[in-house]
């Protein structure tokens, strides 16, 4: 049962994260194979290049693949746990309702822009998979990357929308904290 004073967007917004509980570890797994990769993958390049005199043949793509990999799921996943930096000029001078409504529009906003950002990208990429565009070293299809990036930014855009559904009732916490910090 939801109290009051938690809301029932509160609620929801939680039950949305629980349900998401196999997404966010393949999610975080395959960014940490990815991390790892590049470095491994960047040693092996460097000692390659200065100890052996020979750079490993498209170890700069690699490291680019695994670079778009770790940033582009880790910004759905920053959006669902709401780890963003956030830097709070004004919250001191404007009422708590207000701040609620900034939030809203701020969500609302970035999910737009993210969904813009994918139908951008998926474009790119429809264009890239017709022209069978390929890496130049390896001979990687360049799509499959751009449509991974859509597809991120696509659940990033998900995760702003339903932030900006709930946000009235999830930032209840995040405005009784500031009051809090206001009177003492």
């Amino acid at each position: 049962m939801v109290s009051n004073k938690t809301g029932i967007g509160q609620h929801y917004w939680s039950l949305f994260q629980q349900g998401c509980c196999y997404l966010f570890p393949l999610m975080r797994w395959t960014s940490a194979v990815a991390l790892i990769g590049m470095m491994l993958l960047t040693v092996l390049d460097v000692l390659g290049r200065y100890l052996l005199g020979t750079p490993i043949l498209g170890g700069s793509e690699l490291t680019g693949f695994m670079l778009l990999v770790l940033v582009m799921l880790m910004l759905p996943l920053l959006v669902f746990k709401d780890d963003q930096i956030r830097v709070d000029l004004l919250t001191d001078a404007i009422s708590p309702a207000f701040v609620k409504w900034v939030e809203r529009i701020y969500s609302f906003g970035l999910s737009i822009g993210c969904i813009y950002l994918a139908m951008s990208v998926y474009k790119l990429a429809a264009r890239a998979d017709r022209k069978q565009l390929v890496t130049e070293y390896l001979e990687i299809p360049a799509s499959w990357a751009m449509y991974a990036i859509a597809f991120c930014l696509l659940l990033s855009a998900f995760a702003f929308l339903f932030r900006g559904i709930c946000s009235t009732a999830t930032l209840d916490s995040h405005v009784e904290s500031l009051e809090g910090e206001r009177h003492d």
